[in-house]
């Protein structure tokens, strides 16, 4: 950035970014073919034991192999096994047993190839997603997110402005069917900061901590775009808040590098 070279690196950005995204959709609205095993198989997903799910859908599809909706969830349950082959699979069979469920699926798939850095790939699975259900702001928002990341390849020392509009765009339009939601906003404030927009940054970055006083992500950003604009004492105390929240060590060393250039 012009005003401060230490604001903004690809890789305070990245780390940021990592923050960001993603969020996978939990389950679509059905009612499986067996209710109560299906119950009892979502309440070990939500105590977090998911090799125990994964056990318990496998029995359950020995015979019940067409059940979309356990598929569906045995997706969830291998994603955050970190199985992303199987993870794959059952998302993709979702949608041939069940087209009604194209577009959780494709959004899923979207966040898997995410995870998996192939940021290509999760535009095309986003986009297939609102090609279902346009007015889904999640989706919308982790298109915004894909975007931009792709804006800031390793290989330009500026970023790509084409993928930043389009950023923009989709954040805007998820805010628009979602006033207020805190991660557009977040996304929204980092755009404005690569777009040398320090101040549109700033307000939409309070406006995402006026929801959510400890949203990281927007500390972390509202901290840059104070030093943008030069006011070194709010980005200090909005650093130091930020600091206060226990962020995972990567991005506490980045806040205390920031912190450092700009003096006491």
């Amino acid at each position: 950035m012009k005003k401060q070279n230490l604001l903004i690196t690809g890789g305070v950005i990245a780390l940021l970014l990592a923050g960001m995204l993603v969020a996978l959709y939990w389950s679509p609205d059905s009612t499986p073919s067996n209710a109560e095993t299906i119950d009892t198989i979502r309440e070990m997903m939500e105590a977090g034991d998911y090799v125990a799910a994964r056990n318990a859908l496998l029995r359950y599809l020995e015979t019940r192999p067409d059940d979309a909706e356990a598929h569906f969830r045995l997706g969830l349950v291998t994603f955050n096994l970190g199985e992303f082959d199987a993870a794959r699979e059952h998302f993709q069979l979702t949608m041939s047993l069940d087209p009604t469920r194209a577009s959780a699926a494709h959004h899923n798939l979207g966040v898997l190839n995410y995870q998996l850095g192939d940021f290509d790939g999760a535009v095309e699975e986003f986009q297939a997603a609102l090609a279902q259900d346009p007015d889904d702001a999640d989706t919308h928002y982790q298109l915004g997110a894909t975007y931009l990341v792709l804006a800031l390849p390793a290989t330009l020392a500026t970023p790509d402005m084409g993928m930043l509009a389009q950023a923009e765009v989709q954040f805007q339009q998820s805010l628009t069917l979602a006033p207020g939601k805190p991660e557009a906003l977040v996304g929204l404030g980092n755009v404005y900061l690569l777009q040398n927009e320090p101040e549109s940054a700033i307000a939409v970055l309070e406006e995402a901590l006026d929801i959510n006083p400890n949203l990281r992500e927007a500390l972390f950003a509202l901290g840059r775009a104070q030093i943008q604009m030069g006011d070194f004492d709010a980005a200090r105390h909005t650093l130091q808040t930020f600091l206060d929240t226990d962020p995972p060590s990567v991005w506490a060393q980045q806040a205390e590098d920031l912190l450092r250039h700009i003096g006491p």
